[in-house]
């Protein structure tokens, strides 16, 4: 699956997720390359791709219990030597990703973490979601035209 976005800064970093989704791992590496850490609104699409995923998986919003039972169960189900994210961390992405008038980027202390840990969760959420290759097109459009507000 490949997506075309047209927002600038947004553009990359739907794509490093379009390629994702896609298990497209050659394209995510090539396409990753091309992320800007110091680009102010890094993590900025990403951030909203993950929130309106997180808020499809959770449509009336989740209890700081649920939201940890989501994230232990995440944390379980990753292949040892994977990415070792605090879960303290995670909770607080999903909660913010819950709550639409939460900016999506920036706000957490460390931007590398935090789009990798979207992009991870994104990735799970998608799957649990049973989002085929027309409903990412369809989540990473509207994404794209949120990140362009």
């Amino acid at each position: 699956m490949t997506t075309e976005i047209s927002t600038p800064a947004g553009s990359v970093e739907l794509d490093v997720l379009g390629a994702l989704l896609a298990f497209d791992f050659i394209g995510f590496a090539q396409k990753s390359a091309a992320l800007d850490p110091a680009d102010p609104h890094y993590g900025r699409a990403v951030g909203v791709a993950f929130g309106l995923a997180a808020r499809r998986r959770f449509p009336e919003g989740a209890t700081p219990e649920e939201v940890d039972g989501y994230v232990a169960d995440f944390l379980g189900s990753l292949e040892a030597g994977a990415e070792d994210f605090d879960p303290a961390f995670l909770a607080r992405l999903i909660t913010d990703g819950l709550d639409e008038g939460t900016a999506p980027g920036g706000e957490h202390p460390d931007p590398e973490t935090t789009i990798q840990a979207r992009l991870v969760l994104t990735l799970r959420l998608v799957r649990e979601l049973g989002l085929d290759p027309d409903g990412q097109r369809e989540l990473l459009a509207e994404a794209a035209r949120r990140s362009a507000a």
